[in-house]
């Protein structure tokens, strides 16, 4: 699968980088083999795409996080970004590095424990949730989402279609667990998160006992 014409593959001089770079929503980062890029600012995706061309998100990052070809063996390989982004190079090695990469593990597991839900209801609200627990602001309300992320973006990264999607929003918005803001903005007013999760656990573990 070829880079779409539409998405700008910035051409740099990576070696002789010692500050922050900007970057549109759509433009893919650029790889370098010996160092990392921290984000300061904006939303990126790291994804692949298997053999019929469809694409599967293996992790998103925001402000704070560390991104690069060396956290991943993953090929195809790309960083698109979401947003506006600004970062800046970074060199890591031994330990550091280490820590990068469990952290990235960490991640990367929770996001595909959540695709992994059969049911789309039970996967985009959980995928929801690890957006808000991830990247929302707490308030008074609940949790404030304010990525930007469009009905298509949402439905790509579940599984989903755009128009399940959607009606699975204006379910979720009629039922209370969430409220949408302008500028793509959306307040969450529930948490599953810790007791279902503990609830589920329990449940698998005793399918296990009973085969």
């Amino acid at each position: 699968m070829a880079v779409s014409p539409s998405v700008v593959v910035p051409k740099l001089s990576l070696s002789k980088l010692d500050g922050p770079l900007c970057f549109r929503s759509g433009q893919l980062v650029p790889e370098h083999p010996d160092h990392l890029w921290y984000i300061n600012q904006g939303l990126v995706r790291t994804l692949t795409w298997n053999e019929e061309g469809d694409l599967v998100t293996l992790g998103l990052w925001g402000v704070g996080d560390c991104i690069g070809r060396l956290l991943s063996e993953v090929t195809p390989f790309q960083m698109e970004c979401l947003s506006s982004v600004e970062i800046k190079p970074l060199s890591l090695s031994g330990q550091d590095l280490g820590v990068v990469m469990r952290s990235h593990l960490r991640y990367m597991e929770e996001l595909f424990s959540i695709i992994s839900y059969k049911r789309a209801p039970q996967r985009l609200l959980r995928f929801l949730d690890w957006l808000g627990d991830r990247f929302g602001r707490k308030v008074e309300q609940g949790r404030i989402l304010d990525l930007g992320l469009t009905h298509q973006l949402l439905a790509e990264i579940t599984g989903i279609t755009r128009v399940t999607a959607t009606r699975l929003l204006n379910e979720f918005e009629r039922e209370g667990k969430l409220m949408r803001l302008p500028k793509q903005q959306m307040l969450l007013q529930f948490n599953s998160s810790h007791p279902d999760r503990v609830t589920s656990l329990a449940r698998h573990r005793a399918k296990g006992k009973r085969k």
